[in-house]
């Protein structure tokens, strides 16, 4: 039994060096770079809209902000729990952070982006299944409503998982670890709350992304369906379709796929982490080698997720598209003129310094 359990510990152990040290860290370097790019596209996008006075799609561009902010958010905090894999020794101040802050800020900064997406949905539905309803409310300050309640909820939320772990020596009594209060942990009514938070953090989120989502395709495909057959029944001619019309029709269409790839993503890059969450353990202590795969691919599944919005963004919004492709055109063309510039200034003063060579060469003679 004691082989069986050290060779186990040393499969846990690679695997952790694999995951947490490797490939978790390139997860979370491109979902940074990705998600400060998107909040760049967002942030360019936003100010043209604003110069060709264009508010059709303001709202939703808000949304997609916030969300490329939070998810930058969530990928900044998931640093520091990348500095220390082994905690069984760590220093008092890492210890600290980690029982009482690291659970709590990163969970909320992830339930706050799931929420955005929620509330984005919501705002799809109501402009989809009931456009007269939604040109009647305020669509921007509903955003800026549902937006605060996105952030400030799941910060509420996760108070209680600040003191639902405690600092103590390590066993070595080299350092500090942490581990669950008995006396939360070991009761019913904790282990309640810690279900009503995780069905509250992704599985209700869950459910109302799949609703909302599935509405807003059937009257979205019945409404393309009307349109396409009073044009076929000629109720309109061709030549009385505004291009404005048309093109807006295209934005509104591109904009229903991206949510629906979106909530897909959501989906399959969260529901691994919501199984776990539901599984797990409190305190720093690992469990067995087929726990741990579930977690790290659980783990890498929800740090990837950060980053897949950038590629939907990039092939559902034109807008974002053109903006990507203007800035790295722009980056290139200064790239190259600092090149020609290093290589000119190189050929100039090699020129200078063969001519004063020539010159040397020459006073030596005349002398």
């Amino acid at each position: 039994m004691e082989a069986v359990e050290e060779a186990s510990q040393e499969q846990v152990e690679l695997l952790n060096i694999i995951v947490y040290q490797h490939v978790l860290p390139a997860l979370i370097a491109l979902a940074v770079l990705t998600n400060l790019l998107n909040v760049f596209m967002l942030w360019k996008v936003r100010m043209k809209q604003r110069q060709q006075k264009r508010t059709d799609m303001e709202t939703t561009y808000k949304y997609l902000m916030w969300l490329a902010i939070t998810d930058l958010l969530a990928s900044i905090s998931l640093i520091p729990s990348l500095i220390h894999v082994d905690r069984t020794a760590l220093p008092y101040g890492w210890a600290f952070y980690y029982a009482h802050f690291e659970i709590p800020l990163m969970n909320a900064l992830t339930s706050a982006s799931v929420y955005i997406v929620v509330g984005l949905s919501i705002d799809r539905f109501i402009a989809v299944c009931f456009p007269r309803r939604y040109r009647s409310v305020n669509a921007p300050r509903l955003a800026v409503v549902r937006i605060t309640l996105s952030l400030v909820v799941p910060l509420l939320i996760y108070v209680p998982h600040s003191f639902y772990q405690r600092v103590v020596c390590s066993e070595t009594g080299a350092g500090w670890t942490y581990k669950g209060v008995e006396a939360l942990t070991g009761s019913l009514t904790w282990h309640v709350w810690e279900i009503i938070v995780e069905l509250c953090h992704r599985m209700i989120p869950a459910t109302i992304l799949a609703i909302l989502n599935m509405c807003i395709i059937v009257t979205f495909r019945k409404i393309m369906e009307q349109k396409e057959s009073m044009v076929r029944a000629e109720r309109f001619p061709k030549e009385e379709k505004r291009p404005a019309e048309s093109s807006r029709s295209q934005r509104e269409r591109r904009l229903v796929h991206l949510l629906v790839a979106i909530v897909c993503c959501f989906l399959l890059t969260n529901l691994p982490a919501a199984v776990l969450a539901l599984k797990d353990t409190a305190g720093s202590s690992f469990g067995t080698f087929e726990h741990e795969i579930f977690r790290a691919i659980a783990n890498c599944l929800e740090m990837l997720g950060f980053s897949l919005n950038f590629v939907l963004y990039f092939f559902f919004v034109s807008d974002m598209k053109k903006v990507l492709l203007d800035t790295l055109t722009f980056i290139q063309s200064k790239l190259c003129c600092s090149v020609c510039s290093v290589k000119a200034n190189h050929s100039y003063s090699y020129h200078e310094r063969t001519m004063e060579a020539a010159s040397k060469c020459s006073n030596a003679q005349d002398l």
